[in-house]
């Protein structure tokens, strides 16, 4: 599976299009974004002697679409697609998909980080580096998709329909590989005062 790279705004732009249409169909209104992702960045992180394979995953949350000081936004998920290049038994290329979310029980505006990490026999074993080709951070809050920000998705993209693939395929192929990309409080990180993060929901608060 192949994707070819194109100008960064270009991608931006189908993409915005593709989640305002998935809004719409929906039912929901496309122009009221109140999380939206500002960078997703990628990096080899040290625990122990452990390295682990690290995606920070940056949200800006603006209650009623405003930045509004001291106001919050409930329940907001950020789920994250990678694709990650690598080889068959054969040497054939393929690419390896991962999958991973994380729900905020509540965002004060402003930024705040959500981490996803790669543990270090999995990095090991699918020889996991930078830079990441191809990743997607969707947004939802309260159920309702976001429409992305700027940073939200790679530029390795050449139309809606090849995102949407993507997103697809990530989906349905990460089946394989559950598990493998954990959220921040499944981590070794989960304590790290270098590294604040939310509070997740968790299931099994809900039991």
């Amino acid at each position: 599976m192949k994707f070819a790279l194109i100008p960064r705004l270009a991608a931006v732009l189908f993409s915005v299009f593709l989640f305002q249409s998935r809004a719409e169909a929906q039912g929901e209104p496309a122009g009221l974004v109140e999380a939206e992702v500002s960078s997703v960045k990628f990096s080899a992180v040290k625990f122990g002697s452990d390295s682990w394979f690290e995606a920070d995953v940056e949200v800006e949350a603006k209650p009623g679409g405003k930045l509004a000081a001291g106001q919050f936004v409930n329940r907001v998920r950020v789920t994250l697609s990678i694709g990650m290049e690598g080889a068959d038994e054969k040497g054939a290329k393929t690419i390896n998909f991962y999958r991973s979310t994380a729900e905020a029980l509540a965002l004060e505006c402003g930024k705040a980080n959500f981490r996803f990490y790669f543990p270090p026999e999995i990095v090991k074993r699918d020889k996991l580096r930078t830079p990441v080709t191809y990743y997607a951070a969707e947004v939802e809050v309260a159920g309702k998709v976001q429409a992305p920000g700027r940073a939200s998705f790679s530029s390795a993209f050449t139309s809606p329909a090849s995102l949407q693939n993507f997103i697809s395929k990530a989906a349905s192929e990460s089946v394989s590989n559950d598990g493998l990309l954990v959220p921040q409080f499944l981590s070794p990180f989960a304590a790290d005062t270098q590294r604040r993060a939310p509070t997740f929901t968790r299931k099994e608060a809900l039991r």
